[in-house]
């Protein structure tokens, strides 16, 4: 009996320290509605738990990915077809970045055409090379991405503007 007890208490400190080293907010996530440069219709998907989040300095790299929408409406934005291929497209870039090291996902931007996601990471040596080995294989939908340094997360501030209402 004091084997398991002991047992839990070891595996609950390791999920503490695995939280805490992660530097990862509780999840709230939020879709808002936009209009685009262009008039158009655009769908944010962010995490708010990224709101005023204590951390930006650790993640000084922005990660923007563009995928490309093929089955779309007139409108540009993605089929109900489309939409589980984008995101599985999704899933295997933000596996592929978790894998290497720090990363934070803070949300997407579905808009005519494409969906952007954003990510801030630490290193952004280690997920260039990711996403480079990435980019080697077959991928669900066509993909490019860029990173640049981004200290105050100004490119995604618009997801947590005072004017931000979730649907």
């Amino acid at each position: 009996m004091k084997f398991i007890l002991l047992l839990v208490i070891f595996t609950l400190q390791i999920q503490v320290s695995v939280a805490q080293d992660s530097k990862v907010p509780k999840e709230n996530w939020c879709i808002q509605k936009v209009t685009d440069q262009s008039g158009n219709d655009a769908f944010i998907t962010a995490n708010l738990g990224y709101k005023d989040y204590a951390y930006k300095a650790d993640f000084p790299w922005c990660l923007a990915v563009n995928i490309t929408t093929i089955h779309k409406y007139p409108n540009g934005h993605p089929t109900h077809e489309e939409a589980p291929v984008l995101n599985e497209t999704e899933d295997i870039i933000t596996q592929a970045l978790q894998r290497v090291g720090a990363v934070q996902y803070v949300g997407r931007v579905t808009v005519k055409g494409y969906r952007e996601l954003y990510y801030f990471v630490a290193d952004p040596e280690k997920a260039n090379d990711a996403l480079t080995k990435l980019t080697k294989k077959r991928q669900p939908r066509a993909w490019e991405y860029q990173m640049k340094e981004d200290k105050g997360w100004d490119r995604v501030a618009l997801f947590f503007g005072p004017n931000a209402k979730c649907l």
